[in-house]
């Protein structure tokens, strides 16, 4: 089987007419030239191509171009057939020739997700990085000018045609001879400009070449391309044989370090302060400054970041874990713009090392026993989790900012990002003069049910792309919750959670006020082996992520406001990092007591149980025995009970409905018309006592009047709650005299940290291990 004779047809004269009439004299020419016939080459004769995409697909399966016809004989058209008729020749030379203009290829792994978003929405564009989806599902980014080439093939196309026709006449042979001189000329000029488009590209990318940003020395190959030994890997697990060590963190203060082996430590220069030296993306350095001035109103000359953002991405750059409870409205911001550089940085980074990656495979560069690990088993390597919609927002704004290329950058989905999660008006929840953190907090859209993908290619950002399309999600623990499901449900999934890379909680305190056990769900879920493959190829997966080693690898990162005791068991129960991890250490100096103006006297109970479990059922029954006796007495009318746990307060309140007991309460499930109502009549005495929950005073911020005695049943959370509630006993517009005001505190050593963040470190050392039991400070009078 051949193609059809015809006159003058040079190496083809003689060969018999065959069946495969549809092949133009263009397409045998590009088939000689480039292996591989190009549908875009046929004149007239194919009826219908169809590009097939696939958003699952394997990365590495190549999707071959589909010839459509009428003909059953044009259907039989194969690549082998080709090869028989025209020679192996053309594509042994080809090969040798290593002429490839899609030298800069992604496979489609990286690729998956590129397709345009099913949303109607004007803003939906694809990415604006001069790439262009071809037949394999590679995505060439060589910047060709493609118009200009176009115009020369489709000139030669012409000419050939015109050719083809005027050969039937024996004598036209010299004008035939002109034209093909003509093609031959215009072939010529075709191939040396897609040389000089590909060298002139190459060029381009020489100041952010793969190879050159991704050195021995950078911290993502160091941290990433190490194969643990077995019995490192073993080591891990056991949490017993981890050291642990008190260091200085410049520009930080102290922390504890926790490390297995000293050799498997990362090293940082402390000292460097240049972007670009500690392995930053050329492209993100240049927006640094500007971001943080915009977003994060940083203006401080001689760096891009000041002291603190330097400091703290030093440590993030090293792939360790993090534990960091310092985060505060002043610093929120330009902590968020520091893990966002980190997280955008990853991500090109990890693509920029597929591309190259790609690029070798591709022209075979490598030998045939070499292979790439660089990959995992799905693609989302970041997940960032926010408390509120109205955080998203923020991230999404500052890795915009920082992909951002001389002005040029593209979102898709924008204006539908924009009204999902722009501002929302929630006047009810901030009636009166609230206080400047929970103004900080509930501004901005409050709604705490949400999960997103983001897609990042070069100068784009594609959001809404799907989970197992996207390298950064960003979600609230509820929107985890609901797509991970319980055990035993249907419509479950977390295959997407098996291979992330970095893990990011942020105002992780916030959770504990929303429902902590969507947190320790998640953890349970992460690196767990996919129920589908997901199109991954498996030749590219990491060794150690087959081992079933990735949380060894993975980096977390825990930004709160205050240190908690839930927040320091999920970082050491759960974080194996082989790098090691840095928990900064946080001491208060002198305590949330110093903040209350009222000459107040208040009592600290110190309750001693054996156990954890067992604190529970202590403070109940010393409430119920020593503290509710006494404050019974009519005396002691309108006794403000503040529970920081709702499980203790379903319980106490259970029990003042068993007595009989005058009382009212106020949760974070109460309705308008039962809170108004319970204010209402505590202030005018109706009530003896009022229960009132942490998490009611977190959302709503009630300033309740009437209390005379103040009763906390545990420390609370945020340690300004604390002298905000004492503060509420001196109230101007109350009558009567509050000279007998009194406030009890139970607390134990399971409340170390709350107790020192209340009256201070050092008194709370001291009253954790003294031998009394009570402790009274008087507020106005020496100590």
């Amino acid at each position: 089987m051949g193609f059809r004779g015809k006159r003058g047809g040079g190496r083809f004269r003689g060969k018999k007419r065959g069946t495969i009439s549809n092949v133009s004299q263009a397409q045998r020419h590009h088939f000689r030239q480039f292996g591989e016939c190009h549908p875009s080459e046929i004149r007239g004769e194919v009826k219908k191509y169809t590009k097939v995409e696939d958003s699952v697909a394997a990365p590495t399966a190549k999707v071959e171009p589909v010839l459509e016809s009428s003909s059953e004989s044009e259907e039989e058209t194969s690549y082998q057939q080709l090869i028989s008729s025209i020679g192996q020749t053309a594509k042994d030379h080809f090969e040798s020739s290593g002429e490839d203009a899609d030298s800069g290829a992604q496979s489609g792994d990286d690729d998956i997700g590129d397709e345009d978003d099913v949303e109607d929405d004007d803003d939906d564009v694809a990415d604006d990085d001069g790439s262009d989806v071809h037949e394999d599902g590679s995505n060439v980014d060589s910047n060709l000018d493609e118009d200009d080439v176009d115009e020369d093939i489709d000139h030669g196309s012409e000419l050939e045609d015109a050719s083809k026709s005027d050969s039937s006449s024996d004598g036209e042979e010299n004008d035939r001879d002109e034209q093909k001189k003509t093609v031959k000329l215009l072939r010529t000029k075709r191939k040396r400009k897609l040389s000089e488009c590909v060298s002139s590209s190459e060029g381009e990318e020489d100041k952010d070449n793969p190879e050159i940003c991704l050195k021995e020395s950078d911290p993502f190959s160091i941290h990433f391309e190490r194969d643990l030994a077995e019995d490192v890997a073993e080591e891990l697990s056991d949490k017993m044989k981890w050291e642990k060590e008190e260091i200085m963190m410049p520009g930080i203060g102290k922390a504890f370090l926790q490390r297995l082996k000293p050799d498997l430590l990362p090293k940082s220069d402390v000292s460097e302060k240049n972007l670009e030296k500690l392995n930053v993306k050329q492209r993100l350095c240049a927006q640094v400054q500007e971001t943080n001035r915009t977003l994060c109103q940083m203006d401080e000359s001689g760096g891009k970041l000041s002291t603190l953002q330097l400091s703290m991405f030093r440590v993030l750059n090293t792939y360790q874990d993090v534990q960091f409870p310092f985060r505060d409205l002043v610093n929120g911001e330009k902590l968020r713009l520091v893990y966002c550089l980190h997280a955008l940085n990853h991500v090109l980074k990890s693509r920029s090392r597929i591309i190259a990656h790609n690029a070798k495979l591709k022209t075979k560069q490598t030998s045939g026993d070499e292979d790439y690990r660089d990959q995992g088993l799905t693609r989302p390597k970041v997940l960032i989790v926010l408390p509120f919609r109205q955080s998203a927002l923020k991230v999404v704004d500052i890795l915009t900012d920082l992909i951002k290329d001389q002005g040029k950058v593209t979102v898709s989905s924008r204006k539908r990002f924009k009204s999902e999660y722009g501002a929302e008006n929630d006047e009810d929840f901030r009636k009166g003069l609230k206080p400047e953190d929970y103004e900080a907090t509930f501004t901005g859209n409050n709604d705490d049910h949400f999960r997103i993908g983001i897609s990042v290619s070069k100068k784009s950002l594609k959001l809404y792309s799907p989970f197992y399309s996207s390298d950064i999600i960003l979600a609230s623990p509820l929107g985890l919750r609901t797509v991970i499901g319980a055990e035993g449900e249907k419509d479950r999934d977390y295959d997407f959670l098996s291979s992330i890379e970095i893990l990011i909680l942020d105002q992780a305190d916030i959770f504990l006020m929303q429902n902590w056990d969507h947190i320790l769900h998640t953890f349970n879920h992460l690196h767990l082996q996919p129920k589908e493959s997901h199109g991954v190829d498996f030749s590219r997966v990491r060794m150690w992520t087959l081992n079933g080693w990735s949380r060894f690898y993975r980096q977390t990162i825990s930004l709160s406001s205050v240190f908690c005791p839930e927040i320091n068991a999920v970082f050491n129960k759960h974080c194996y990092n082989y790098a090691g991890k840095i928990q900064f250490i946080r001491k208060p100096e002198n305590g949330a007591i110093c903040q209350i103006i009222a000459q107040l006297p208040q009592i600290f109970h110190r309750l001693e149980c054996s156990s954890y479990n067992q604190l529970s059922d202590t403070k109940f029954n010393f409430f119920i025995k020593k503290l509710l006796p006494h404050h019974k007495d009519p005396v002691m009318s309108q006794t403000f009970v503040f529970l920081p746990s709702y499980f203790d307060f379903v319980r106490v309140r259970n029990y003042f409905k068993k007595e009989d007991v005058n009382f009212v309460h106020l949760n974070e499930y109460a309705s308008d018309k039962g809170i108004t109502r319970a204010r209402c009549d505590f202030y005018h005495g109706k009530a003896h006592f009022m229960l009132y929950t942490e998490r009611l005073h977190f959302y709503r911020r009630f300033k309740i009047r009437g209390i005379k005695h103040l009763i906390f049943y545990g420390l609370p959370q945020y340690p300004h709650f604390y002298y905000e509630l004492c503060n509420m006993i001196k109230d101007p517009k109350r009558r009567t005299d509050c000279d007998n005001a009194t406030c009890t505190v139970m607390y134990s050593k399971y409340d170390a940290q709350r107790l020192a963040e209340v009256v201070g470190s050092n008194r709370a050392s001291l009253m954790l291990n003294s031998e009394k039991l009570v402790h009274m400070f008087v507020t106005g009078e020496d100590d």
